[in-house]
């Protein structure tokens, strides 16, 4: 071993203050590797070239993720990878990847390598800085500035007085946003769909402005296109401190057309979703004229906060109010992840957990369109505030971090809820209802192992304690086995969806706090059954590789 490495690994070892080393192999079984494998070599000259630097713009945007979570977990995963000979310094390497730091998500960010602690504010505020301090000196703001703050694409740093500002992304940034706006353009020049040429070249202009309006609207409008991108900051979920500050990710993607045009036929029915909510008409939304744009495609590759923890198998996007006001939004559904956590993680979980009688309603198509519903749904009900004196305000920024978990959920619920008033339509197969629910229930299980910090647990913890309380599901504490009531099933989710729309409209973040307080809590029959599948891999790690000749 060179002497390089083994200061190295020497230096990595004493860091691992107050954790066994054995527990690194518990932490891994948490994780199911899943092989993605690409072959690109079918496509031509131009389009391999494309893809390559699609790819190379992703390592760019997963390099600001890190920069924007943990620098220091970027420090140790650089000195892990320089140690190849030495399985425990791989085993460190393989969680510090998948945690995008040195903190296990799935443990409530427990500390495995190296000696610091987990901060919820990452790198997007002062290290230390809490909700209070925040909200302090943003009351001293004039409204310009407040709005810098408040801003989803700016970082709080002092100032050196004393005092805090507002670094938009684009400067923060600009070491490696320099290099991305190359490359999207540089693919703009060699595509032949012009629709995605307008688009690259849009989002390469965001890139440098923190201004995506007009590059999300031009990737909503993208035609005929097989390839496609998820590709900037969206997702706030791991804001710990005001739940505000966006993300960076990549999804580099081949687009299934087909399948695809399939499933167009949503979109015209999401005015009359909206009117069919059941919730008073002040804190519905209008939908009338908003484009829903479905695209199912296989990703070659995720960066940034794509890849690391939660590994979603659908997005709605963009995260924008004013895009969804004036345009719509876009869905995308990976085909490739729905089957590897069908497979690997919700099938193995609900053998164990769902009453036999109801494993045969068990089915990925179920499961599919559980989250096709769920999607479409985060499109419906309340985006601003509704009533009060937080009216017009986007209702994230009013509830703060909280409001990811209730969204969530109520994407869910309402997902089920209006995709039974497709069934009553004659859009969706009726003969298919109990496989629908039964496989929600089943990624439920999946989804609450990932412990009440995190948004789609806790979301699933609410639904499942919910839908008992209401007859919707049922438990057998001798078994420790659940089944769905389906006589009393839409009952139950026409109750909490309205619930959780009404919590939205209302803003009011001490009324979510109690609504938590209530269903988002690990009762016994949750613990009972958590432990019963304790043995089982909690989510996929996704090894994706690409053949390029």
């Amino acid at each position: 071993m060179k002497k390089t490495t083994l200061f190295l690994l020497l230096f990595l070892t004493a860091c691992q203050t107050q954790f066994e080393k054995t527990k690194l192999d518990e932490y891994l079984a948490q994780y199911q590797p899943y092989e993605m494998h690409f072959d690109a070599s079918q496509y031509n000259d131009t389009d391999k070239t494309i893809l390559r630097k699609l790819v190379k713009a992703a390592a760019y945007i997963d390099t600001v993720y890190w920069m924007q979570t943990s620098k220091y977990g970027l420090s140790l995963r650089r000195n892990l990878q320089a140690i190849t000979d030495e399985p425990e310094a791989q085993k460190q390497l393989t969680l510090i990847k998948r945690n995008a730091g040195p903190f296990e998500m799935l443990k409530d960010h427990e500390t495995f390598v190296g000696n610091q602690q987990y901060y919820p504010g990452d790198e997007l505020y002062p290290r230390g800085m809490t909700v209070q301090q925040f909200d302090t000196y943003y009351e001293t703001l004039a409204p310009e500035k407040q709005q810098q703050f408040m801003s989803p694409y700016t970082v709080i740093r002092r100032t050196g007085s004393g005092g805090y500002k507002a670094v938009p992304y684009y400067k923060e940034y600009k070491k490696w946003i320099t290099p991305i706006v190359q490359l999207l353009n540089e693919c703009a020049d060699l595509t032949d769909n012009a629709s995605f040429a307008i688009f690259l070249r849009l989002k390469a202009k965001a890139l440098t402005t923190d201004d995506y309006f007009a590059a999300d609207v031009a990737w909503i409008d993208v035609e005929g296109s097989k390839f496609d991108i998820v590709f900037g900051p969206f997702e706030t979920y791991s804001d710990g401190i005001k739940g505000v500050k966006a993300k960076y990710e990549a999804s580099i993607e081949i687009v299934d057309q087909k399948e695809s045009e399939n499933l167009e036929i949503y979109t015209r029915y999401l005015p009359e979703l909206e009117k069919n909510l059941p919730i008073p008409e002040e804190y519905k939304s209008v939908v009338s004229g908003l484009t829903a744009k479905f695209v199912v495609v296989r990703d070659i590759i995720r960066a940034g906060e794509a890849a690391a923890g939660y590994q979603a198998v659908a997005t709605n996007l963009p995260n924008d109010p004013a895009v969804h006001k004036q345009k719509g939004t876009k869905k995308t559904f990976w085909k490739n992840m729905f089957e590897a956590r069908f497979n690997a993680i919700i099938t193995p979980v609900s053998k164990k957990l769902i009453d036999e009688s109801q494993i045969s309603y068990l089915s990925d198509e179920g499961f599919f369109q559980f989250v096709l519903m769920h999607e479409i749904c985060h499109a419906i009900g309340p985006r601003t505030v509704k009533v009060g004196d937080k009216k017009g305000m986007a209702v994230n920024a009013a509830i703060g971090p909280n409001y990811s978990a209730l969204e969530e959920c109520k994407a869910d619920v309402s997902g089920l809820y209006s995709l039974a008033y497709l069934i009553d339509l004659g859009v969706v197969d009726a003969s298919k209802e109990k496989n629908f629910y039964v496989s929600y229930l089943g990624s439920l299980f999946r989804s609450v192992r990932f412990g009440l910090h995190q948004a789609h647990a806790k979301a699933a913890a609410i639904a499942l304690n919910f839908l008992r309380e209401n007859g919707a599901l049922s438990y057998d504490s001798n078994s420790n086995r659940w089944a769905v009531n389906f006589d009393e099933f839409r009952q139950g989710i026409k109750l909490l969806t309205a619930e959780l729309l009404i919590l939205e409209g209302d803003g009011l973040n001490e009324n979510v706090v109690e609504f938590f307080n209530k269903w988002a809590v690990m009762t016994p029959p949750l613990q009972a059954s958590l432990k019963k599948v304790n043995d089982l891999p909690i989510d996929v790690l996704p090894q994706y590789s690409i053949k390029w000749e």
